[in-house]
């Protein structure tokens, strides 16, 4: 259980630090400092962290059923 809570508490800090850096645009669409590849990789990284605590949580109920 306090695996899953670091878990969810690093992927709630890694999509503050991505909107943060995402709503940092002074200029306009011109001085844009986002990075696309950026916010794809915390997007990804997030799809993984909820696909990794989905197959825990499965895999310890089947263990528990059994």
């Amino acid at each position: 259980m306090k695996k899953l809570l670091l878990y969810a508490s690093l992927s709630i800090s890694l999509a503050l630090c991505t909107s943060v850096t995402a709503h940092a645009q002074l200029g306009g669409c011109e001085d844009s400092p986002e990075n696309p590849t950026l916010i794809l990789a915390g997007l990804a990284t997030g799809a993984f962290a909820v696909s990794s605590v989905r197959t825990r949580i499965r895999a310890r109920r089947k263990a528990k059923e059994q």
